[in-house]
């Protein structure tokens, strides 16, 4: 099944299917790379979002990408157990925080995660992530209190990401310094 045909089965709930199954790589076990390849029509999609475009659409290439049922298999059955566990403390609340999908900062918000997610700094793709899951899932379930909560984590996963980027930003500038003086010279 091609992403296309996933989006059109799925109808109004399809903004938070469509973040959740391009999510899912990012938190299950899969071979790398893999997530940042689903992460980018997450990014392309909250771009348009983000520049307030209604009914955000992914360019046809992507649409008519689908994964092989073997690696689809793999990653549901290893994100099931996580999401059945999520799912049952899901239920339809504070609606005010669930009917945020068509707001101008949702899609920068989702923007900076799937940016996150994009780069390939040690430790900082799963917190983003784990975010988008269940961002989306709160979106599909129309709880405002489970989206209210992978806000708090978006915030955590921006911090920790701007942490590890400066310290090894930092640390690559120490050892550049370290190592670019002649020994003859000090």
């Amino acid at each position: 099944m091609s992403l296309g045909d996933l989006i059109q089965a799925l109808g109004d709930r399809s903004l938070g299917t469509i973040l959740l199954a391009l999510s899912l790589p990012t938190i299950a076990p899969v071979p790398l790379g893999v997530s940042c390849l689903f992460d980018l029509p997450i990014l392309l999609f909250s771009a348009q979002m983000a520049f307030g475009k209604r009914g955000a659409a992914l360019p046809g290439w992507i649409l008519r990408r689908s994964v092989s049922r073997s690696l689809a298999a793999r990653m549901i059955d290893k994100a099931m157990p996580r999401l059945t566990a999520i799912e049952k403390m899901l239920k339809p609340r504070h609606s005010r925080f669930a009917s945020i999908d068509g707001e101008r900062w949702f899609g920068v918000l989702v923007l900076l995660l799937s940016l996150t997610c994009v780069v390939p700094l040690p430790l900082t793709g799963w917190l983003p992530g784990f975010a988008l899951v269940l961002l989306s899932l709160g979106l599909i379930e129309r709880d405002g209190a489970a989206v209210a909560v992978s806000l708090a984590l978006t915030v955590a996963a921006l911090v920790f990401f701007a942490l590890v980027a400066s310290s090894l930003s930092y640390a690559g500038q120490t050892l550049l310094a370290a190592t670019s003086y002649p020994a003859f010279m000090a």
